[in-house]
């Protein structure tokens, strides 16, 4: 175990990398340096058109951002955001992928050659050479990641609903998961949370919007879709669920159904949750497993339920609240889960089992 570790991060610089340098600093880990990485295409990025009137507070809040691209803050000082075409790999220890499938596709097998990669984007899904790893709940798999020096950690979403669930799979036993995921709009990164605001403001001056981030308008709508749908009408995204859930839970045989829907709040995740059980259990033996998991908050009484704007949103813990007996189903329990799908869902998951494998292995 070395004292300090150079570290990588690849993504959006007001989104991913922002929250897990924050995270990085709060956690105290042993970081020696950080390279922030970016495509060459949006460093110094500049909006070349002229803003109309009725768009030029948007835009200017925007190019705010995008004239000051080349450097972030970390511990009180200045770093300097490299281009990942140019980036020699052999400088870091551990690179942290949050970004999108495509980036990942085509820099992480390259990075993994001098680093151990933890990957969020889903990419290796289907390898069965790349582990698939939450902290908390099956750390047993870290040991298998030499063999591609590649981890893979769920998305978000799957993240606190393995967590949530985790410990009454293995009291009792599931049989079926039923989920139906709220996303916010920072699904579709720093873009999706500009969109909302950019809607909202025009909306609210009696201005006409044209969907082009989402399938459809943001502000003051919700809608049941996450990304592209195949032919059968399912996305990606509730696929990964699904197989997520099954491989952290080490239970292939679990039926899991997902619905995920986009709702017009900047940060966060929230999930309606139904179990069903193998037998009919209490609800004090559900409360108990819930409050014998690390990183899990239960509500005080089955009527209350998390806050999303003043408990979830910049919390590394997954609340939960509502939590009930199923009226219909002797074997079924409802609840809510709630967590900030980038601070907990990306950021966090990230560093703690990049806090494991230090511990461990390098």
């Amino acid at each position: 175990m070395k004292s300090e570790y150079n570290i990588a991060l690849v993504g959006e610089l007001n989104g991913s990398i922002e929250t897990t340098l924050e995270v990085l600093a709060q956690r105290d880990f042993p970081v020696a340096k950080v390279f922030p990485l970016v495509n060459a295409s949006d460093i110094f990025k500049t909006n070349s058109s002229s803003p109309s009137d009725e768009d030029s507070e948007e835009n200017e809040n925007e190019n705010e951002f995008e004239s000051n691209v080349n450097s972030v803050r970390f511990a009180g000082k200045s770093l300097d955001v490299l281009d990942i075409e140019t980036f020699d790999w052999q400088q870091v220890d551990i690179a942290f992928f949050l970004t999108d499938i495509e980036t990942t596709k085509k820099w992480a097998t390259i990075a993994s050659e001098h680093c151990v990669v933890i990957d969020n984007s889903g990419t290796f899904l289907e390898d069965e050479n790349v582990p698939l790893l939450q902290a908390d709940v099956n750390e047993e798999n870290l040991a298998r990641y030499t063999e591609k020096n590649i981890i893979s950690i769920p998305s978000s979403e799957s993240a606190q609903l393995s967590l949530a669930v985790k410990q009454i799979h293995q009291e009792v036993g599931l049989v079926r998961i039923n989920v139906c995921s709220y996303h916010s709009v920072s699904v579709a990164g720093k873009l999706g949370v500009t969109t909302l605001a950019g809607e909202t403001a025009r909306l609210l001056n009696a201005k006409t919007v044209e969907s082009s981030t989402f399938p459809q308008q943001t502000a003051f709508n919700v809608f049941p879709q996450v990304g592209e749908l195949n032919e059968e009408g399912v996305s990606f995204d509730e696929l990964r669920l699904v197989n997520e859930v099954r491989s952290l839970l080490n239970d292939p045989a679990i039926i899991v159904s997902s619905t995920q829907v986009v709702v017009p709040m900047f940060y966060g995740c929230a999930q309606a949750v139904h179990l069903q059980t193998h037998y009919p259990v209490d609800l004090e033996e559900v409360s108990n497993s819930i409050h014998h998991t690390e990183g899990l908050t239960l509500s005080d009484s089955v009527c209350d339920y998390p806050n999303m704007i003043d408990n979830v949103v910049g919390n590394a813990d997954v609340k939960i609240g509502r939590l009930r007996k199923d009226v219909c189903d002797a074997a079924g329990i409802n609840l809510w889960v709630c967590a900030d799908n980038v601070y907990f869902g990306v950021a966090t998951n990230a560093i703690k089992v990049a806090e494991k494998l230090i511990q461990t292995y390098i």
